[in-house]
């Protein structure tokens, strides 16, 4: 060996990981390497750039950027680089600089694949590498989004690529990958589109716990087609669509290929204090104590997301997620004690909470459908009845309050069969009497929220054929969003109230919120659209062409800024400790927000004024 040959080995044996090579490798090793030199400031990989080459550093420094610029590492003598695109496929995903005159050792491809392929221990080492850059890049991503990482994009937050097998991969193939590449679950991919997800605990309920054939495809026991969400879905939507689907893995995928997933821990450590991780820490709860303990937390929380700036949309879908976390908990707590159901149901949330729009003084609202043949199945009525009085209680405690009304599922009203759901959904539509509307108005506000959510899914079906079929039941909708009156004056100035508790301040909700819900409603039922919550109804309703887009955005914008001054209000209010309401002084508002407040009025009063006329309200 020449002396070049043998500073270079000697270099190497001095350089993790290749101090741990056997001798006679490291001697054969320099031979095969290149050196090429590098000046300062000279860009060596730029982001996207392909890269076959694990760069070692013999002398100099390099630094290791993210596409944007923002510094993850610093590497100097005796590191490498480039060997992401070793070990995981695809373009090199960071900018690497010499910030220092750098003379550099290049080991090809071919090289490391045969290097790594006898010592695994190099493909291992140069693996946990590349997971810790990932994890540098995603903390760099959460810094970037002002320390909040559920405005961040998930695809930022990834630490390593998609770990993937194909269909027809053995069981124990895929359990032997799982275990070398150190995850939980593997995405199964075919023709580069996902297909299904097979998890550790498939492996032990469906194959150890059963003694099943290990031999046989993973396609036979895998979940298909799991739901999935885009790079730039922010890890918020990623983390409440977790808690709502009542999953753990979620792969992510950029241009429909898969480029990771997450987990519901990934997220939960992403910010274990914040507010939107109450529902994961409710859905483990182990009796209704805590489960009403957890829900008292979420009132002050409110406070921190009007704060840090949350849109009203998602801060309603936080309260919502908590409730359904309580309402899914609460149910699981009383099967346990009173067994499994007699027959398949499926209990359903109603008005604001199918809406996604519970706000911090909500009450309950919710039904039960249940399978066609309850009333044939002996206890079955108790059973139910006894289900319904544990979970509406238990709700109730967490400070979700019982309905005035009763609209609840304890009930005998709103615990019925799916068929006789139907009948009622038809006598609502054709003989719309007060009551009809009344309760057709919080009903047809429906979403499952647990059990068997195709029962939910008829009784939706026959309630949007009937309703888009029955003009004067919509004219009946049309006359109850026209009697919510914006509280205008004949010069369409504010009027508030001139005596009693709320002297000088108006409603918010009656005045403004309510109306545009109604209003939206009608527009999606006429319209046989299932959208339910108040702005996808707007926005679906614009788009099948009953309502006019910029009347739809106008009514849209104003819907936002009457929930956002709602929720500053209610801010105040648990801040002060005071007792909840919606009833706003506009005297204590700025000149923007009176100003804001009287063109949102307006906008729902001219909204009303074209219902009258197109439904004909006045001849009522």
């Amino acid at each position: 060996m020449d002396v070049e040959l043998a500073e270079v080995r000697d270099f190497l044996a001095r350089c993790a990981p290749f101090d741990e090579l056997p001798g006679e490798v490291l001697d054969r090793l320099p031979a095969r390497l290149s050196q090429r030199y590098h000046r300062r400031g000279t860009v060596i990989l730029e982001a996207g750039d392909a890269n076959d080459t694990l760069h070692i550093i013999r002398t100099g420094a390099v630094e290791v950027c993210d596409p944007d610029g923002v510094l993850l590492d610093a590497r100097d003598e005796g590191d490498c680089f480039g060997y992401s695109t070793l070990t995981r496929s695809g373009p090199s995903r960071y900018r690497m600089e010499a910030v220092a005159d750098t003379l550099l050792l290049e080991m090809p491809r071919e090289v490391f694949d045969e290097l790594a392929a006898a010592h695994p221990g190099i493909r291992d080492f140069f693996g946990a590498r590349s997971d810790r850059i990932r994890q540098d890049l995603a903390s760099a991503r959460v810094a970037a989004a002002g320390g909040d990482p559920l405005s961040t994009p998930v695809g930022d937050l990834l630490t390593r690529d998609a770990v993937t097998t194909e269909p027809g991969t053995t069981i124990l193939e895929a359990a032997q990958i799982m275990s070398r590449e150190r995850v939980s679950a593997l995405l199964v991919v075919e023709s580069g589109r996902v297909v299904g997800i097979f998890t550790d605990r498939d492996l032990r309920s469906k194959v150890v716990a059963v003694g099943g054939d290990t031999a046989a495809p993973v396609s036979t026991i895998m979940t298909h087609d799991p739901v999935s969400v885009d790079a730039r879905t922010r890890a918020f939507d990623a983390t409440l669509l977790q808690i709502e689907r009542g999953v753990h893995h979620l792969p992510v995928c950029e241009a429909g290929a898969p480029a990771g997933m997450v987990t519901s821990g990934d997220l939960l450590r992403l910010a274990q204090s914040d507010p939107v991780y109450l529902a994961a820490r409710i859905s483990r709860a182990p009796d209704t104590e805590t489960v009403a303990e957890l829900s008292a937390r979420l009132l002050p929380l409110v406070g921190e997301f009007v704060r840090r700036g949350t849109t009203p949309r998602d801060i309603g879908r936080v309260v919502t997620a908590t409730a359904d976390a309580a309402t899914r908990r609460l149910i699981a707590l009383a099967e346990a004690d009173l067994g499994p159901p007699p027959v398949p149901y499926c209990w359903v949330g109603l008005g604001s909470q199918a809406r996604g729009e519970l706000g911090v003084s909500s009450d309950q609202d919710n039904a039960l459908i249940l399978d066609d043949g309850a009333h044939e199945v002996a206890g079955s009525d108790d059973y139910f009845a006894e289900l319904a009085d544990r979970v509406c209680t238990g709700l109730d405690r967490a400070g979700f309050p019982f309905c005035p009304g009763g609209v609840m599922a304890t009930n005998p009203r709103w615990r019925r069969t799916c068929a006789e759901w139907e009948g009622t959904v038809r006598d609502w539509v054709g003989a719309p009497e007060a009551d009809a509307v009344l309760h057709s108005q919080v009903f047809f506000d429906l979403r499952p929220v647990h059990g068997e959510s195709g029962l939910a899914a008829r009784v939706q079906r026959e309630m949007l054929v009937r309703s888009k079929g029955s003009p004067r039941f919509q004219a009946h909708l049309a006359r109850i969003a026209c009697e919510w009156q914006p509280p205008l004056g004949f010069l369409r100035g504010l009027v508030v109230a001139s005596r009693g508790e709320y002297r000088n301040t108006l409603d918010l909700k009656a005045g403004g919120i309510a109306p545009v819900v109604q209003i939206a409603r009608l527009y999606a039922l006429s319209a046989g659209l299932d959208e339910v919550s108040t702005l996808g109804r707007l926005d679906a309703a614009a788009t099948a062409g009953v309502i006019a887009r910029s009347d739809a955005e106008n009514l849209i914008e104003a819907f936002r800024f009457l929930r956002g001054l709602a929720l500053r209000h209610h801010a105040r209010q648990i801040q002060e400790h005071s007792d909840l309401d919606n009833n706003v002084d506009p005297s204590t508002l700025g000149t923007k927000d009176r100003h804001r407040l009287r063109a949102a009025f307006r906008i729902i009063a001219g909204a009303q004024s074209a219902l009258q006329i197109r439904y004909r309200v006045g001849q009522m």
